[in-house]
């Protein structure tokens, strides 16, 4: 009777552990509406899923919105950036006999509907070898006779499948780039580990690169390099090892090491809560150890453990508490420090490479290549120090380096929007409205 009790208890835990883990799991993105579409003004939209059955379009005005299903075909979305409602953008999808989409019908809260017809650009799906990898990646051709210059998109630090997600191949394609997109290794259809180690992946986007090259319709002489947040480590860093890479652009990369961009983190927060350089002075010092042990292995835990009673009744220290950095993360965290210390062995300990460097400095880099390179930055980043970066993007021209970069003043992180509630809070309404436009004019002046 007792063993027929375990084994009830058993499978009751094994089937509960399945229903749990079938509701947590993320639902497939919805890729069936994804593309480029054009309205009679000749404005194009662009349609990639958000997450799951959820939508994003955007346009080359900088207008975007997210939208959700609400009927066949049918989606609705807020004004904002992610608000579900009330709705205020309506897309209702044509499709044909074998269920792609033809066309889309736009209803804007207090505009005429508007109706906007797929743009037909060829798409290929492909996998190609990173070492013993293999890569899934979607090459998207433009609608005009090639050979065609080219883009190799260089994925940033999210965990989720860039070929389904990315609207840029779309973006790029519309406008007479062929684009490539894969999967970085661990994500997607991709094999391997997921990692941030931009040595590594530098290597998987010249094999990316290395792909494209010998596609019918590429013109080998002109692919450039798109890198975003992440990618504005990686690619540089690729583009160095490759001579004959056409140009890089950068939107809203760092110039500093991932310390410098911690860093940021929590001085951003500071500054948002009013403390100044003695604040942040105080907060550097416990910084500091957290560096030496995290990034050089250091034994400096009962030092931290210290410095940390120390601070913990100081207002500068609520005011770092989840701020986006290690610090943050410390500060915030109910660990205690012997089981962090564990955690940290076991999450990065034995990766070899290491999952990230963290000291990577990438003005040598940048200082080396001979590529153009075009910065388009947020001057109200909260994720990427932008004051930083144009110091060190300012020394490299007057170098000589052929160097551009352009600030949005009022732009947060991936050069969006915000409005500023009462609390501080952020809620993004969309792009800059010249965002895309710069993007493709400055490709086409470097592709000349």
């Amino acid at each position: 009777m007792k063993r027929k009790i375990l084994w009830v208890l058993v499978a009751v835990l094994l089937v509960g552990g399945l229903i749990a883990y079938l509701k947590s799991r993320p639902e497939p993105a919805d890729t069936r509406y994804s593309g480029a579409y054009v309205l009679h003004d000749g404005l194009f939209v662009f349609v990639a899923p958000r997450e799951g059955r959820a939508l994003r379009f955007r346009t080359m005005a900088g207008e975007s919105g997210a939208l959700w299903p609400t009927g066949a075909n049918r989606f609705e979305g807020g004004k904002g950036w992610a608000e579900r409602g009330p709705a205020y953008n309506t897309f209702t999808f044509e499709m044909d006999a074998s269920g792609k989409p033809v066309a889309l019908v736009w209803e804007q809260t207090g505009l005429e509907p508007r109706r906007a017809s797929i743009v037909k650009l060829p798409e290929q799906m492909a996998t190609f070898q990173s070492g013993e990898l293999t890569l899934h990646g979607k090459l998207v051709m433009p609608a005009t006779p090639c050979p065609c210059p080219s883009v190799v998109v260089v994925h940033g630090s999210e965990s989720y499948s860039a070929v389904e997600h990315y609207a840029e191949p779309y973006i790029y394609a519309a406008n007479g780039f062929a684009t490539l997109v894969y999967d970085k290794r661990g994500t997607g259809k991709s094999t391997g580990k997921y990692s941030q180690n931009f040595r590594v992946l530098a290597g998987d986007v010249l094999a990316a690169v290395n792909w494209l090259r010998d596609q019918p319709g590429i013109d080998a002489n002109r692919v450039h390099l798109a890198g975003f947040s992440q990618g504005g480590w990686i690619a540089p860093l690729a583009a160095a090892r490759d001579a004959n890479i056409k140009s890089v652009l950068i939107g809203y990369g760092p110039m500093v090491p991932v310390t410098g961009e911690d860093r940021w983190g929590y001085v951003y927060a500071l500054h948002e809560k009013g403390f100044g350089d003695e604040a942040v002075a105080q907060a550097d010092q416990i910084n500091d150890v957290i560096s030496d042990i995290f990034d050089l292995g250091a034994n400096r835990w009962n030092e931290l453990a210290a410095m940390l009673d120390e601070s913990r009744d100081e207002p500068w220290f609520a005011a770092v508490k989840g701020s986006d950095s290690l610090l943050g993360m410390v500060a915030d965290s109910r660990m205690p420090l012997w089981m962090a210390r564990t955690y940290l062995w076991w999450k990065h300990g034995r990766d070899n490479p290491p999952f990230i460097d963290r000291l990577y400095d990438p003005v040598p880099t940048l200082a080396a290549l001979n590529s153009p390179s075009y910065w388009i930055l947020g001057g109200a980043d909260s994720s990427m120090p932008t004051e930083w970066t144009i110091e060190q993007l300012e020394k490299l021209q007057k170098r000589g380096k052929p160097i551009d970069y352009l600030v949005y003043p009022d732009a947060d992180h991936g050069i969006l929007r915000f409005e500023t509630g009462k609390d501080g809070s952020r809620t993004i309404i969309g792009y800059e409205p010249d965002y895309f436009r710069r993007q493709i004019d400055w490709l086409k002046r470097t592709d000349l």
